[in-house]
């Protein structure tokens, strides 16, 4: 999933940096509407040892990460508790890229020097005050399986390394300290903690919103492989559907006239909505990641709406492609998964079919939640209304009244409301995180597809599932991975 930040509070020294510009043409014509890179860099922290450079053995999260954090549009800074080479404490001349916390020498503060890859040394302090109160944090279920002294020492030095994140102005703290993720969490002002997962959701984003579609990065100085950006998200949306293979092998079974053009339409249709989708969640994202005020919020509901729309019409068209292909009766469309009268003609071979939408099946709930918010579009809009809570706002959604009850239930069904963001108002009702409801609906629309495709009769699928080796290049299981990795699948 891709996570939201930690919004800056007041304190924040991130100033604004243009970082120079990698696709500069300075002896060609430069489109008018051509944006600029990123106003400011990414700044991360992380913990040395979740960075793992290739080997060419293969591609790991961490490998795909390590890679990404190479762009120069991003600052890493590498922190070790024992300091840039195990077992040795950090001096005062840290290696480029390197954040290093110098012994302590009796004082409240603890000194702290790093180098970006500028090579220029920063100075900074630490206060040993949370790391005196993680250290007495018994009540802490992290690292148990110590002794109180080995415990209370590692609680220490998590505490002094989530300092260090902020002392630095990091964005992201990549880290899997399991008492910086405990319920009791310590307070990181400004700062996103990330595990390789979140945070390689959100480099991915942050480079996609500077216009960098990579696909594979091998490290520092090397470009890799990019893609454009249509390209690049038609890539994830195939990696998301591993069984749409089904769905062009059925083409050349349908014995209808006419019946393989149609179909080949709403296959497209159905990966095309699929692409839109993810291109606008990412918009939708990034308004969820600014601070949340009249036009963020705004622009955040606009994308909430075609997001919606996008998913309810790739659903649609999956019945439509069924519909063609068993050569069903009525028009297309009359054909829909959430319509008794058209499943009724799903019988034989294409009962499962049916049955993933027969009563108290867990896609029934899918299709309720998602078709409730659809159909918003054609009365009263989503809304959300702003909160604050000390110097943090947010602004979560209401529900549709007529059918607040009925998605409640639904989302019960489906693993809580809480999974879904949703939580009883101050006021009554129910208000929903947006990020977490659209983290939720994603993933569970997809497993509703793959579900419907692998679902397809037998008799009209006609081959086998295409080895990855034999895929296009561009949609080979490396790429297909890779941005499915960067979106938060």
């Amino acid at each position: 999933m891709i996570t939201v930040l930690t919004r800056p509070g007041l304190a924040t020294r991130r100033a604004p940096v243009w970082p120079e510009e990698p696709r500069a043409r300075p002896n060609g014509p430069w489109p008018l509407f051509e944006p600029r890179p990123a106003l400011r860099k990414l700044v991360v922290l992380a913990d040395a040892d979740l960075l793992t450079a290739s080997d060419g053995a293969g591609m790991t999260r961490a490998v795909l990460l390590t890679g990404l954090l190479t762009h120069p549009h991003i600052e890493v800074l590498r922190y070790r508790d024992e300091g840039p080479a195990a077992g040795q404490p950090g001096d005062e001349k840290p290696p480029s890229g390197w954040a290093c916390l110098l012994p302590p020498d009796g004082g409240e503060w603890r000194s702290l020097v790093y180098a970006h890859d500028s090579g220029r040394r920063t100075y900074a302090g630490v206060s040993g005050k949370v790391a005196a109160y993680a250290r007495d944090d018994t009540g802490s279920g992290a690292y148990r399986d110590r002794t109180p002294g080995a415990a209370a020492d590692q609680r220490e030095r998590d505490a002094l390394a989530a300092d260090v994140a902020t002392a630095v102005d990091a964005d992201l703290f990549i880290t899997e300290r399991p008492y910086l993720f405990g319920a009791k969490k310590i307070h990181v002002p400004g700062v996103t903690l990330c595990r390789i997962p979140e945070a390689l959701a959100m480099a991915g984003l942050y480079l996609r919103s500077q216009g960098e579609f990579i696909l594979w990065r091998p490290g520092e100085g090397t470009p890799g492989l990019t893609a454009n950006e249509w390209l690049y998200y038609q890539i994830g949306a195939v990696g998301l559907l591993p069984e749409l293979w089904r769905w062009s092998t059925a083409q050349a079974a349908a014995p209808q006239p006419g019946a393989p053009d149609a179909l080949s339409g709403l296959n497209n249709a159905l990966l095309l909505r699929i692409v839109r989708a993810l291109r606008t969640r990412d918009s939708f994202h990034r308004a969820f990641n600014l601070p949340q005020q009249r036009d963020a919020v705004r622009t955040l509901l606009v994308e909430l709406d075609t997001m919606l729309v996008m998913l309810m019409g790739a659903v649609d068209a999956s019945a439509r492609f069924i519909h063609v292909l068993l050569g069903l009766q009525g028009q297309q469309r009359e054909a829909g998964w959430q319509k008794p009268g058209w499943r009724s003609q799903l019988t034989g071979e294409s009962q499962p079919l049916a049955d993933l939408f027969g009563s108290g099946a867990p896609l029934v709930d899918v299709l309720i939640i998602l078709s409730r918010l659809r159909n918003t579009v054609h009365g009263q809009v989503i809304q959300a209304t702003l909160r604050q809570n000390g110097l943090t706002r947010d602004a979560p959604i209401t529900l549709p009244t007529e059918n607040e009850s009925q998605i409640l239930a639904s989302m019960d069904n489906l693993g809580g409301q809480a999974a879904w963001g949703a939580e009883p108002a101050a006021g009554g009702g129910v208000t929903v995180d947006p990020g977490q409801f659209v983290e939720s609906l994603f993933p569970a629309i997809i497993g509703l597809l793959n579900a419907v495709m692998a679902a397809t009769p037998r008799a009209c699928v006609r081959g086998q599932r295409p080895h990855p080796d034999s895929a296009h290049p561009w949609y080979n299981e490396r790429n297909c991975l890779s941005v499915s990795w960067q979106l938060g699948f």
